[in-house]
């Protein structure tokens, strides 16, 4: 039987037309939403500066990714981090069980004295008489 790989980490929203996401497609929406309610009350040169600033954000909201991470989840979380707490202390954390310590053997040092010589090997006396012809 043959294995095939499953596909892990997809992280993929879904689409509404050829390139924009719900979420997209809503920040555009909220901000056009909100562009025409201003267009009524504003002087026209402010609907102009706040529909410039509104559509700008949304753009940016919607499209823009730092690290393949979106702007706005990158706000939330550099917001809840700076009003967060920062004060971090280590704490042991004890065993879910108890450790009983193991006994260790004593090494035993050896004892200097003088130096283990090696034997002188018959053989090694049979050649030296060989190469020096003395038998």
């Amino acid at each position: 039987m043959e294995r095939y790989p499953i596909p892990q980490f997809i992280e993929q929203e879904g689409r509404i037309a050829f390139f924009i996401s719900f979420r997209q497609f809503f920040y555009l929406v909220g901000a056009g939403a909100i562009s025409f309610i201003l267009f009524f009350v504003l002087p026209i040169y402010l609907f102009i500066m706040a529909f410039l600033l509104l559509m700008g954000s949304a753009v940016v909201l919607g499209f823009v990714t730092v690290n393949g991470m979106p702007i706005g989840n990158m706000l939330l979380s550099s917001i809840g981090f700076m009003t967060g707490s920062k004060n971090y202390t280590w704490k042991k954390k004890e065993s879910p069980y108890p450790f009983t310590p193991v006994k260790r053997v004593e090494i035993k040092k050896i004892e200097e004295g003088a130096p283990i010589r090696a034997q002188e090997s018959k053989l090694r006396k049979i050649r030296t008489d060989v190469e020096l012809k003395t038998k």
